[in-house]
């Protein structure tokens, strides 16, 4: 399926990452393209990873709030706050026709693991009714649109690693369908100690040297959030605003088998469907995971012509929003036409063209 036209278009971008927290940290991360790499926190369990150490919500999430929320939800609620400023655009205003898509590979997961510890250690005297509204995926949704006034529409998508497409997917067909004005698309993920534990046990973080496409050497967990504002042209014309890019085509593709070969043709006939005009640039989603480093390596070498692919995955994380860092890397260095290509190891791979991204918004 995909969406061709340029009637929709990206406002707003807010971004919680390893390398810090906003549109500058991101973007001096990636021109130095060195990985954000360090021992984790002892909190999220021994190991060496991206972790948002960094991260400062106080000042925008409220004291009570805050001791309520798990950390994806921290960080999908700063990364909606930028979002929100840097579009200049109130969501309240719009009502009932503001929409919020989240797409997460862990989402609920951080804390069903604080939830269930305590209560296999004691029973059900250690079970937290605090802790357990945030054990659903959703959770990071359902605070936002309590926190900003989202009416509209709301939808969270737990996949693979480029769940973020997936709710920009269907960001976009709401807003063709009118059943929105514009919308919210969060790609969200939060480091955790069972998640590490895991990673170790298949020896995901068995590393000879820093993840590097096609290298082998394993991929870099990490987490952070990724905030787009998703509005008609017309719209945004309106209010005199200024777009970072426009949303040229979407394009997605189910694999037909569980094969690696699946899987490519499946990545190559998404971005097939969005044309072959010459690109400025292109994103990738290679991570140091063979299993996606191949899709990757793949789609490269059936056109040579198109440029070397950036992939921001080595920098700030896998887990850091669930393929949002592909989209966010697109927005923070302005070409006339950039490709992103989404690969994940299960389900649909996806493909997004952006025209005229700008970082002149005056």
């Amino acid at each position: 399926m995909s969406h061709p036209g340029s009637d929709l278009v990206l406002t707003g971008l807010g971004l919680v990452l390893p390398c810090g927290d906003g549109i500058a940290a991101a973007r001096a991360s990636l021109a130095a393209g060195l990985p954000c790499f360090a021992e984790l926190p002892e909190a999220l369990g021994a190991g060496r990873g991206a972790a948002c150490t960094a991260f400062q919500p106080a000042g925008i999430i409220p004291p009570m709030q805050l001791r309520r929320l798990d950390r994806a939800s921290r960080f999908a609620w700063v990364a909606a706050h930028q979002a929100f400023q840097d579009a200049n655009l109130d969501p309240r205003a719009l009502g009932e026709r503001f929409a919020v898509s989240v797409g997460s590979m862990t989402g609920g997961s951080e804390a069903s693991e604080a939830f269930m510890r305590p209560y296999l250690q004691r029973g059900p005297e250690g079970a937290s009714p605090m802790v357990f509204p945030n054990t659903v995926a959703n959770a990071a949704s359902g605070h936002l649109a309590l926190a900003f006034g989202l009416k509209g529409p709301s939808a969270t998508f737990v996949d693979r690693e480029n769940a973020a497409f997936a709710a920009l997917d269907q960001a976009a067909r709401w807003l063709r369908a009118d059943l929105a004005d514009a919308a919210l698309v969060l790609g969200v993920d939060g480091l955790f100690p069972l998640l590490l534990d895991v990673c170790r046990g298949t020896r995901l973080l068995a590393r000879r040297g820093l993840p590097e496409l096609g290298s082998g050497r394993g991929f870099l967990p990490g987490e952070g959030a990724q905030a787009f504002l998703l509005e008609r042209r017309a719209s945004t014309e309106a209010r005199g605003a200024r777009p970072r890019a426009t949303l040229a085509g979407l394009a997605c593709r189910s694999s037909l088998g569980h094969t690696r070969v699946d899987r490519t043709e499946a990545l190559a006939a998404a971005a097939s469907a969005l044309g072959d005009a010459p690109l400025d640039r292109r994103i990738g989603g290679g991570s140091g995971l063979g299993q996606l480093d191949a899709l990757e390596l793949a789609l490269a070498a059936a056109h040579p012509q198109w440029p070397a692919a950036v992939h921001p995955k080595t920098l700030w994380g896998e887990f850091a929003g669930s393929g949002g860092q592909l989209l966010a890397a697109a927005l923070l260095e302005p070409a006339a036409r950039t490709l992103v290509t989404a690969p994940a190891s299960a389900g649909a791979q996806f493909a997004a063209l952006l025209e005229g991204v700008s970082l002149d918004r005056s």
